[in-house]
């Protein structure tokens, strides 16, 4: 979808925007659920009450995406599989561009026409199969960066569950400073996955995919690193939170590196390239919330088991392989 110089960027500036929902969450559920139980309600329905709140943000959003977004860069799917015989775009001169489709010509003003529906290909799309995915599947690049998200988005989903209530127990905090101090975590992603994109982007230029990969390897291994200062660092409240928001800077910068990876191992099958890399997220946030949940009693000790495994994996970026 996008253009091979940016793609890093793009991709990680939606993702860490996205992401970054678990931030506003942190503070506005605390401070929603706080001004509930003030009316006279008890805790135990307040919760429920607030629960209202991101289900109706959902419901219109949702809404929002269904009935102003595209369906693809082309515009509308249905059109994008119909069998284009040829286009004419407009020269200077000419105020239309046409476009003549097996069974319907379409006409269109110059200036509405932006860039990604004069990049239409004249041939047709391919249909999606299963063997897609196995052939994914098979290609040791795709389960190198699905360890790899396990690590990185698979830490920021685990760690997302823990935070708040960690200073909390910790630190003794109040129920609403530790959310806010958990929410530093999400929010970082206002520019850190952002960031990893925007230097695999840069490393791109001057390096080409090893540029890429070796931002990546840098990114990963300082995030393992930070992690384990992070056990380290909770004597004093001042300490563990500057900790915390540079290991979440490369936690989520790493998210983004990942992907300015991801369309380079198989352009043929990138869609499912991405869904097996973001499954090995899901997979790694799964598996790290196991790893709190042993370590229950000894959290800060959980703490630097996720950064022994990050910077183990970390080492595996000199495995990626990326053809041409």
């Amino acid at each position: 979808m996008f253009s091979s110089s940016v793609v890093g960027c793009a991709n990680a500036l939606v993702g860490g925007w996205g992401n970054m929902g678990g931030g506003v969450t942190y503070i506005l559920m605390p401070l929603i659920f706080d001004a509930i139980t003030r009316s006279g309600i008890n805790d135990h329905a307040a919760w429920r009450i607030a629960m209202v709140v991101p289900a109706g943000l959902c419901f219109i959003v949702g809404l929002t995406c269904l009935l102003f977004s595209d369906d693809c860069p082309q515009g509308d799917w249905s059109r994008r599989k119909q069998q284009i015989n040829e286009i004419h775009i407009a020269n200077d001169d000419e105020k239309k561009i046409e476009i003549h489709y097996a069974n319907k010509d379409i006409k269109s003003d110059a200036d509405s026409i932006t860039n990604s529906e004069k990049d239409v290909k004249t041939t047709s799309s391919s249909r999606p199969t299963i063997g897609m995915f196995f052939v994914a599947l098979k290609n040791p690049n795709v389960i190198i960066l699905m360890l790899m998200y396990a690590c990185s988005f698979g830490i920021e989903l685990s760690v997302d569950n823990v935070i708040g209530l960690f200073f909390h127990d910790h630190f003794s905090l109040s129920q609403t400073k530790a959310g806010m101090i958990g929410a530093l975590f999400g929010l970082m992603n206002l520019f850190s996955r952002a960031t990893g994109g925007f230097l695999s982007d840069f490393a791109y230029k001057k390096r080409g995919i090893r540029g890429r990969i070796f931002v990546h390897f840098i990114i990963i291994f300082l995030n393992g690193v930070f992690l384990i200062a992070f056990r380290f660092s909770l004597n004093n409240l001042r300490d563990s939170i500057i900790i915390l928001v540079i290991f979440s800077f490369f936690t989520q910068a790493c998210c983004g590196s990942v992907f300015g990876i991801v369309p380079f191992v198989d352009p043929t099958i990138v869609g499912a390239v991405s869904g097996l890399v973001g499954a090995g997220g899901n997979i790694g946030g799964l598996i790290f919330t196991g790893v709190f949940n042993v370590y229950a009693n000894n959290t800060p000790f959980a703490f630097m088991v996720l950064g022994l495994v990050v910077m183990g994996v970390s080492f595996t970026t000199f495995l990626i392989r990326i053809k041409n």
